[in-house]
C-alpha cells in the first residue's frame, strides 16, 4: 500500500506530465496510436495535406454546382468517400510491400490486414457509387410523361373463299353522237296534215 508522502509525491509529478499543451502537439498526438491508417476516422492522417482534400472538395462543388442542402450533402460524400478510397490504396501498396517481405510467421497477419482492407475499400466504392446515383437523380431534370396510345381500331378482314368473276369488258364500239344542228339553218317543223274531209249533208224528203 502506497504510504502518504508516496501519494503527494505522485500527485507532484502528475502535473509536470499532463501531455502536450499546444495546439500543434495535442494534434500530433492524436495519432500516436495509429498504426496502418486503415480505420482512421480523421479527415487528415500523417501524411495527408489539408490542402489537397480542400482542392478535391473545391472541384467536386465546381462539377456538380450543388444548390440544395440534400445535394451538398451528397457531395460532401464523394468528396469523403474519394479522400478515403485514395487513402485506403495507398495502405494497400504499403502493406503489399511489407507481406512481400515479411517473414513467415508474420505473413499472416499481413495478409488479415490485406482482406480487412479490401472489404473496407469495397464498402467505400459502394458508399461512393450510391451517393452519385442519388444526386444524379436529383440533378436529372423529369421527362415529360408521354401518353400512352389508345387502342387502335380493328379493321375487318376480308372474307375468305372465291373472288366472283370480274364481268367481261363490252368491246362494242361506241354509238355515234347526234349531229349538232346548224345554227344558220334551222330545221323546219313537219308538214302539218290535211283537214278531214266533212261528209255532204244529206235532203230529207218528206
Amino acid at each position: 500500500m502506497s504510504s502518504f508522502l508516496q501519494i503527494q509525491a505522485n500527485r507532484r509529478n502528475s502535473q509536470n506530465s499532463t501531455g502536450p499543451r499546444t495546439p500543434e502537439g495535442k494534434a500530433a498526438s492524436r495519432f500516436n496510436a495509429l498504426q496502418s491508417g486503415i480505420d482512421a476516422k480523421a479527415l487528415v492522417i500523417p501524411g495527408e495535406a489539408a490542402e489537397d482534400l480542400e482542392a478535391l472538395a473545391a472541384n467536386y462543388r465546381l462539377l456538380f454546382e450543388p444548390a440544395s442542402p440534400l445535394e451538398i450533402f451528397l457531395v460532401d460524400q464523394l468528396v469523403y468517400a474519394d479522400w478515403q478510397l485514395r487513402r485506403l490504396h495507398k495502405i494497400e501498396a504499403n502493406l503489399r510491400a511489407q507481406a512481400a517481405h515479411s517473414p513467415h510467421d508474420a505473413l499472416d497477419l499481413a495478409l488479415n490486414r490485406i482482406a480487412r482492407l479490401e472489404r473496407r475499400i469495397d464498402a467505400t466504392e459502394r458508399s461512393y457509387f450510391r451517393a452519385l446515383k442519388q444526386l444524379e437523380r436529383f440533378q436529372t431534370p423529369a421527362k415529360p410523361s408521354v401518353p400512352a396510345p389508345g387502342p387502335q381500331p380493328l379493321v375487318p378482314a376480308p372474307a375468305s373463299g372465291p373472288h366472283p368473276p370480274a364481268p367481261a369488258a363490252d368491246h362494242r364500239p361506241p354509238a355515234a353522237a347526234p349531229a349538232p344542228e346548224l345554227a344558220s339553218f334551222p330545221t323546219s317543223p313537219p308538214p302539218a296534215s290535211p283537214p278531214a274531209e266533212i261528209p255532204p249533208r244529206q235532203t230529207i224528203m218528206s
